[in-house]
């Protein structure tokens, strides 16, 4: 737990967002770093314990409600004296792309998220072009962050032991998008046509999503999507929307 909170380099500067309180053991030595806690669990069973556990500090603020619907720029907007704002999670792995998405696209303007995701989740997340496990999701988090696996947790760590190993993942939100395209919304729907049907060749697969190929390119179009980095995906859509 020390490791995760070290993970987000955390000062009396800072305001953490912690989803998943539980019974608070990862909020506490986020709270003895951090400036201020706001820490949100769904689970209404598991306020009190997480209250007597953390009863000792004035800098948390336990909210019992679901991230996924609560307003989070609201929450944050109450606590404004500090710097920075960070993320810590700790949730439910089918969650998580949701809730990276979530959080990237959060007005409130994190500017780091830590989360503990399954290993090959993460392997995804980094991984470069021509891997196997490089995909649309890849393509969206470098898009808006700069990703990195901290370490990694195996499935003994955790009781009872899940069938998967897990990693925390650092992104580090940047100030504009690591490329610059005319038209994200046409962008990203390249980056899923390519994916979406990733054993095609990449003009096939666009024209089946009815992406009309450019009249002039240097990028293949025999080539499979997989292939292209995130530069080459928005030369791409620049052309086609030209």
């Amino acid at each position: 737990m020390n490791k995760i909170a070290d993970a987000a380099v955390l000062s009396k500067d800072d305001i953490v967002l912690e989803v998943g309180t539980g019974i608070g053991t990862l909020t506490w030595p986020l709270a003895s770093k951090a400036g201020f806690v706001v820490t949100v669990e769904v689970d209404k069973k598991l306020i009190p314990p997480a209250k007597e556990s953390l009863k000792g500090f004035e800098n948390i603020d336990i909210i019992n409600e679901d991230i996924m619907k609560c307003n989070i720029l609201e929450i944050m907007d109450k606590h404004p004296d500090f710097k920075h704002r960070k993320v810590v999670a700790n949730v439910p792995y089918y969650i998580t792309t949701p809730l990276i998405s979530l959080m990237i696209g959060s007005e409130a303007k994190f500017e780091t998220i830590v989360i503990t995701i399954q290993k090959e989740v993460a392997q995804r997340i980094v991984s470069k072009p021509g891997n196997k496990r490089y995909g649309s999701l890849t393509v969206f988090v470098n898009y808006y962050t700069r990703p990195e696996i901290v370490f990694n947790i195996p499935r003994s760590a955790f009781v009872p032991p899940p069938e998967v190993d897990s990693a925390v993942i650092r992104l580090n939100v940047l100030d504009k998008p690591s490329v610059t395209v005319k038209d994200e919304k046409l962008f990203f729907r390249l980056v899923r046509a390519a994916f979406n049907q990733r054993r095609k060749m990449l003009k096939n697969a666009l024209e089946a999503a009815k992406i009309d190929w450019p009249a002039s390119t240097d990028i293949d179009g025999k080539r499979r999507g997989e292939t292209l980095s995130i530069e080459e995906f928005a030369k791409l859509a620049d052309l086609i929307s030209a």
